[in-house]
């Protein structure tokens, strides 16, 4: 009694301070961000993707700027155990990952319809947030999917009202869209991090 474990030693969380490592979260969200982006901008033509380019650059380097500074800031440690994750982020992504090929082949194969392939990508990608954010106790992912899948939702209105701005627009929409919720979730962890107590 009374000895700590390793021989006298401290443990991982007061020799840190109370702390936690941080996780590779908002580094993914800036990548799979840029991703999106990338996808959407190769959509649009002319002065519209000059100006997009333009203004995808000037959200990259913030967004840069929020990850560099999220790895350095302290990430408090949870208050109690931390509940086994792996086995259930696991099966997440192979949920995922059926569900993306499986569409995808169908909107190809069946529908003739390529353009699609973005929203259903977002669309499973956004809802893939809401279980992800009870398994990893992350209530932000919420927003985020909820973010996704209202991205969508104006990509079907506007493709249903306007209907000569189809095929492009199943692709800026969903890819432009979804960059600006990563990125913006991004941009909210690493403001939370920064007003965190150390």
């Amino acid at each position: 009694m009374g000895r700590t474990q390793g021989g006298g030693g401290t443990s991982p969380e007061s020799r840190g301070g109370g702390r936690t490592p941080r996780g590779p979260g908002p580094l993914i969200g800036a990548v799979f961000g840029a991703v999106w982006f990338l996808m959407g901008l190769s959509a649009l033509h002319g002065p519209a993707r000059t100006a997009g380019a333009v203004v995808g650059a000037l959200l990259a380097i913030a967004v840069t700027l929020a990850v560099l500074r999220s790895r350095r800031a302290p990430v408090p440690a949870p208050a109690g155990p931390v509940p086994p994750r792996g086995r259930a982020f696991v099966r997440l992504l192979v949920v995922q990952a059926v569900l993306l090929g499986v569409g995808a082949g169908l909107i190809n194969s069946r529908l003739h319809t390529p353009q699609l392939a973005f929203s259903w990508a977002a669309l499973v990608v956004g809802g893939h947030f809401f279980p992800l954010a009870r398994v990893l106790g992350a209530p932000l992912l919420r927003v985020l999917g909820a973010a996704m899948v209202a991205v969508v939702a104006v990509t079907a209105a506007t493709a249903l009202t306007a209907p000569g701005t189809t095929p492009w627009i199943w692709q800026a929409l969903p890819g432009l869209g979804c960059a600006a919720a990563l990125w913006a979730a991004v941009l909210a962890t690493g403001a939370r991090r920064r007003r965190a107590p150390s």
